[in-house]
């Protein structure tokens, strides 16, 4: 309440004492009216941007889940919507494997400030896939395709602590226990699996100047551009995951294989970094166009060699600019050839640094490598790849050993045997054209400055069990992985 001081000379005090006494009455009559006009208090509330995530071993190769709805339960036991996924009631399916070491958004929705204790994550169905091999062959099996035990099942969520919503802006991190979220007995087509997802959700303060998943900033997200706005610097992109997101630029922005924002189009086929700002609002922060001409994107690690020379599957954990069913439909297998380009993701800026050949082509494409394959036109039912651009990866191991090489640490690091990378080399070992690796269970892990540690503690030791993020190369037989994150590893 702002407090008024009127002075008068002692020939204006009669007037001065009128003026006094008006306002003194008119303050009284606003008063009045205030008592019998106005509500209850609107609540005040925050911006809150769910960022989904997930912690995996390597013993899977997919996980979907049909997202009916998420909800918070505050301590009075009000419960708050704070997504709703599309085509009820199945909802809307996330792939959450590709989420392994990686945050994607959902819009920011307004949340009453207050403190919640208990969270609800509602799902239609799931799915999990994993792959085996029982020679000559390997084995790609799906478990599940229903209800996960139940229609509209609601899922287990764990809240560390209760959540304060407070302030103009914050994060939610929804983050998938996957190794807790099935059992699987035996392996290949005859195992049997029982699924019911478990969640961890936490809090995440936003950075004034994200750098990172642990303070607002998303990295590496597909999408395909849906619109540009009129105010000529922001653009919405649709995510794989099907989430509608409004991107701001500025002139900090890089722009990564177009020019600038002004080469931006409708469906073009896009790859973003993005930080949460103080209103909630995303701010692209790089922007990386691989094919300006492409329609279709299917992303996920090279599978096998199928069909003639060129040809190859992928195991298909999104896709852009096509659906699984409709049309354009999406596809797994891909053919290229010589006009086809092959690429390594702008997201790394080291590359050229790395103390080995660190290149991608025809002749070091090997199973395993996490791809983004486009195409514009199909052949004989497999669509032309346009361009392949290696795409960072999160693998699960132990490190046995720890050197350096040309200022770079690395982590020797050995795998599990189902992990995708050792099954896979168990197939086409007969194809001289098709690179194997000499111990598909072993990777060398290269980590410098820009490497970040998000570990408990930051450390790495021999014997340390660590999830590691980056971009795999083939290296004369050997695994090499230029590492832009490290987490702790989950148990295998």
């Amino acid at each position: 309440m702002k407090t008024y001081a009127v002075f008068a000379s002692p020939r204006n005090t009669f007037n001065s004492l009128l003026v006094v006494t008006a306002i003194a009455i008119f303050g009284a009559s606003l008063a009045g009216c205030g008592s019998s006009m106005s509500g209850p208090t609107p609540a005040k509330t925050t911006q809150v941007v769910v960022l989904l995530t997930s912690t995996a071993n390597d013993q899977l190769t997919m996980f979907n889940t049909s997202v009916v709805s998420v909800a918070l339960t505050d301590s009075a036991g009000k419960s708050t919507t704070i997504f709703t996924g599309a085509n009820p009631p199945i909802g809307t399916n996330i792939e959450w494997m590709h989420l392994n070491g990686a945050s994607e958004p959902l819009p920011a929705v307004g949340v009453p400030q207050g403190t919640y204790t208990s969270a609800t994550v509602t799902i239609s169905n799931c799915t999990l896939n994993t792959v085996s091999f029982t020679s000559p062959n390997l084995n790609f099996a799906e478990f599940g395709g229903g209800p996960c035990g139940q229609v509209m099942m609601g899922t287990t969520v764990n809240l560390p602590s209760a959540i304060m919503v407070t302030g103009s802006v914050m994060g939610l991190s929804l983050n998938l226990q996957m190794q807790q979220s099935f059992t699987l007995v035996g392996s290949g087509p005859t195992a049997t699996v029982t699924i019911s997802p478990v969640f961890n959700l936490t809090a995440v303060s936003i950075a004034s100047e994200p750098t990172d998943e642990t303070n607002g900033k998303v990295i590496g997200v597909a999408g395909e551009v849906m619109s540009l706005n009129m105010n000529g610097s922001s653009f919405t992109a649709q995510t794989t995951d099907g989430a509608l997101l409004t991107l701001s630029t500025n002139t900090s922005t890089t722009f990564q294989g177009i020019a600038a924002f002004s080469s931006l189009s409708t469906n073009l086929l896009v790859n973003f970094d993005a930080a949460i700002q103080s209103d909630g609002s995303l701010l692209a922060t790089r922007v990386e166009v691989d094919d300006a001409t492409a329609t279709q994107e299917g992303i996920g690690p090279y599978s096998i060699p199928a069909g003639p020379v060129g040809g190859f599957d992928t195991l298909p954990l999104q896709s852009n600019g096509c659906q699984t069913s409709g049309a354009p439909i999406c596809f797994d297998l891909f053919q290229f050839t010589n006009n086809t380009v092959f690429n390594v993701s702008q997201q790394f800026s080291n590359v050229a640094s790395l103390p080995f050949s660190a290149t991608f082509n025809s002749a070091s494409f090997l199973q395993g490598q996490n791809v983004s394959t486009f195409s514009l036109s199909v052949t004989n039912n497999n669509p032309n790849a346009t361009t392949i651009t290696l795409r960072p990866q999160t693998v699960n191991g132990t490190v046995t050993a720890i050197s350096s090489d040309a200022g770079f640490t690395t982590y020797t690091v050995t795998l599990a045997s189902y992990d995708s990378f050792p099954v896979l080399q168990l197939y086409g070992a007969d194809i001289p054209t098709v690179p194997h690796v000499t111990n598909p269970t072993t990777i060398v892990v290269y980590a410098d400055t820009s490497t970040k540690f998000l570990n408990s503690g930051g450390m790495v030791n021999v014997g340390s069990l660590l999830r590691f993020k980056g971009l795999v190369f083939f290296d004369s037989g050997t695994m090499r992985m230029d590492a832009s994150e490290i987490y702790d590893g989950v148990t295998e």
